[in-house]
């Protein structure tokens, strides 16, 4: 069976690693989840935004959807419902972007609205989660026989995922938010209005969750 060990993910997770762990990279891909640094606001982007320039908002756009994409997906399993979201969050942007005062970065205001835009979904009394076309997209990648090791790993990243999804809706941002896209804890904090202290104890808790949960894994 194949094992979580030498700075593999769950480790990172579990032990209380950060981006650095990976090198400083912009993104690293394994086991089907990809870890971000978080960069800067594209120079200018907020003045031109302000001043209602078309391209200004595409850039925008172009600049944040996939980053958008993967927090909704992670928080909500469901690609469908990911795309929503993230059309939403754009609207909601578009609507209110020429009274963005600034005080914080431009990502993290954009973080912010994610994140309500993903909680309020999943508090929704009428919201049903569909999760078998995912599943499907899994299952059936292709309809060759896989080998033994790719079997492993892709029992592995379903793990990982599952893991991720179990968590409780609001440790399971923190997670996605720091372990997966690369947030600071003071951008964490100031996105989802809470204090640094309990953005890391959110963090503990959904760590040694997702140890548990992954017992089998380790060496």
């Amino acid at each position: 069976m194949q094992r979580l060990c030498n700075g593999a993910l769950f480790l990172w997770l579990a032990l209380g690693g950060g981006v650095e762990a990976y090198g400083g990279v912009s993104t690293h891909a394994r086991y089907g989840l990809t870890v971000r640094e978080t960069s800067r606001d594209p120079a200018g982007l907020v003045e031109r935004l302000r001043a209602g320039e078309p391209r200004a908002f595409e850039e925008l756009v172009r600049a944040y959807q996939h980053r958008v994409f993967g927090i909704a997906v992670r928080m909500l399993g469901s690609r469908a419902e990911a795309e929503e979201i993230a059309q939403e969050v754009f609207v909601r942007v578009h609507r209110s972007v020429a009274r963005f005062r600034g005080d914080a970065a431009l990502s993290t205001w954009l973080y912010a609205i994610t994140s309500r835009v993903c909680l309020d979904r999943l508090g929704a009394a009428e919201r049903k989660v569909a999760r078998e076309g995912d599943d499907a997209l899994l299952a059936l990648r292709d309809d060759q026989p896989d080998p033994p090791a790719t079997l492993e790993r892709k029992e592995l990243e379903r793990a990982l995922h599952q893991a991720i999804a179990g968590l409780p809706d609001e440790r399971r941002l923190v997670v996605v938010l720091r372990d997966l896209e690369g947030l600071s804890y003071d951008e964490i904090a100031a996105a989802l209005d809470i204090e640094v202290g309990t953005v890391k104890s959110r963090l503990h808790r959904a760590r040694m969750e997702l140890k548990d949960r992954l017992e089998k894994w380790l060496p």
